[in-house]
């Protein structure tokens, strides 16, 4: 017995790769806990149990990855027209009136909540630095735009939850703009209706592009916004001060004449 139990244990120790599990304590935590609950498991409850839990470890990190996309918001690089992570490039510039992020994965019906929640959570965030910030060339968000690059495919669930948002945020003065959606993603959202709800005005081929049409839109819209209150200044009879002033000088002429 104890020669046996020398065999195994030689065995088993050879079996072990230190050099990987360091490698993987390292550079990722998680992968080495899933290492470890596949040595652990296999040696105290047996071969086939303990590699079935690592492998229903590894489908739970897929699936929560897919549940959970993962978002950034761009801003672009000083000097260039590139738009990038604003965490990763904190001199990243970004326009007053004007949202973009980044979509990192297929849309599809696991993840669609969450993508909404977090757009929404980027706007609400820009809205409110907008309201604190009095030096701000503008006190509202009006664009946001959504880089698809990445986003390979795109089923129906994602297709509703994209005109959901398209009409929620039009009741806030909000346009939606779409930048460098490939060719199956475009295809599904012409055949859904969603690039004629959304105007195809407002679909890009880069980021860059979407931006300047919106700066543009935005000059647009304050040039008008001044000539109108202009007119109406122009065409207004009298201020409340004016009138004051006028109701004074009849009453100094009534005085003379008394």
């Amino acid at each position: 017995m104890p020669t046996l139990a020398s065999i195994v244990v030689s065995g088993v120790l050879s079996l072990v790769d230190y050099q990987a599990a360091m490698y993987l304590w390292r550079i990722h935590k998680f992968d080495f806990s899933v290492w470890m609950t596949a040595f652990l498991g296999t040696l105290f409850l047996g071969v086939e149990l303990g590699l079935g839990i690592a492998v229903g470890l590894s489908l739970l990190l897929v699936i929560f990855e897919s549940a959970y996309p993962h978002t950034v918001e761009l801003g672009r690089l000083p000097g260039t027209s590139e738009y990038r992570n604003i965490k990763q490039y904190k001199g990243a510039e970004r326009y007053d009136g004007i949202v973009a992020v980044r979509i990192d994965s297929p849309l599809y019906f696991a993840n669609t909540q969450t993508l909404r929640d977090k757009v929404f959570k980027y706007y609400d965030r820009a809205q409110k630095k907008l309201e604190s910030n009095e030096y701000a060339s503008s006190n509202k968000v009006k664009f946001i735009i959504l880089e698809l690059s990445a986003v390979s495919h795109i089923d129906t669930a994602a297709l509703h939850v994209l005109e959901e948002m398209i009409e929620q945020l039009s009741l806030s003065c909000v346009t939606l703009c779409l930048s460098n959606p490939n060719r199956q993603v475009m295809k599904r959202l012409v055949m859904s209706g969603v690039a004629e709800q959304l105007g195809k005005d407002n679909i890009f081929v880069c980021v860059q592009d979407a931006v300047a049409s919106c700066l543009k839109a935005m000059d647009e819209l304050e040039s008008q916004q001044l000539s109108e209150d202009s007119a109406v200044t122009e065409n207004f009879p009298l201020t409340l001060k004016e009138e004051l002033n006028v109701e004074e000088e009849h009453l100094y002429v009534a005085n003379d004449y008394s």
